[in-house]
């Protein structure tokens, strides 16, 4: 998949969310204009835990961690469970 430009992320999540940007970027998240589609997904995740559960950026910073790590692991188990099955 092609990378997308933050604008457009932006431009989809509405009005509010080009501020809860700035308070990311204070954390170290989300610099770059460019966005792996993971990385959009995140942001698209980000912005609505910060509108709709009022997480700060900082809990916002703890919590991509975790799903990220979240998502690998059940990955992990995925294939897992596939290999499994194979025998």
């Amino acid at each position: 998949m092609s990378r997308t430009e933050i604008v457009e992320v932006l431009r989809f999540l509405g009005a509010d969310a080009a501020e809860l940007l700035v308070l990311l970027r204070s954390e170290g998240l989300f610099e770059q204009e460019e966005l792996e589609p993971y990385e959009a997904e995140e942001l698209r995740v980000a912005v609505l835990w910060m509108r709709d559960l009022g997480v700060n950026a900082a809990g916002v910073d703890v919590a991509l961690q975790l799903r990220r790590r979240l998502l690998v692991l059940e990955a992990r188990l995925r294939d897992a469970l596939e290999q499994l099955e194979k025998r």
